[in-house]
């Protein structure tokens, strides 16, 4: 064998058999991402229950947003900066409780947050409508250094308490 070619065949080989850099996060890394995530996910409840429209500005302004609601309608991003301001209109508070938050860890840049809890609505009539068991998957994407929920799908049936009824 002639000393050019054992020298590319012992490269090739070394090369080769040289495993890639892994995909799979470290827990480290797992832990960094929720602690992210969960910052972004709690301030925008915290907005909302102050009826901020801030809590938009979490959302990604592009063509990949999408939001299936519990009535089964489904909003782009344009329509869900439509929507949200007269959702708020007839409102006095909203209250979110957490049950539950999990995970899923698509990528270094995308995760999977399914969260459950309970919501609570007092309007301006004196109605309350409660979701208990409510449901949200949203999907998390990190955008030029900042994560942003690119898509949000929620479950719940609602129970409207009439004013004055108990």
């Amino acid at each position: 064998m002639k000393p050019n070619t054992l020298v590319a065949v012992l490269l090739f080989l070394t090369l080769g058999c040289t495993s890639p850099q892994s995909d799979q996060l470290t827990q480290q890394e797992k832990d960094q991402i929720t602690k992210e995530v969960t910052a972004v996910a709690d301030s925008i409840i915290a907005k909302a229950e102050k009826l901020d429209l801030g809590f938009l500005d979490y959302y990604a302004d592009s063509p990949e947003w999408g939001m299936v609601n519990a009535d089964g309608s489904r909003w782009d991003y344009q329509t869900t900066l439509k929507m949200v301001p007269d959702l708020f209109k007839p409102m006095t508070a909203w209250k979110w409780t957490t049950t539950r938050r999990d995970f899923t860890f698509v990528s270094r840049d995308m995760v999977i947050c399914a969260w459950d809890g309970k919501d609570e609505t007092a309007l301006k009539s004196g109605d309350k409508i409660t979701y208990d068991p409510h449901a949200y998957t949203m999907i998390f994407k990190k955008i030029a250094g900042q994560w942003k929920a690119i898509y949000s799908h929620d479950s719940g049936i609602p129970v409207t308490q009439k004013a004055g009824k108990k």
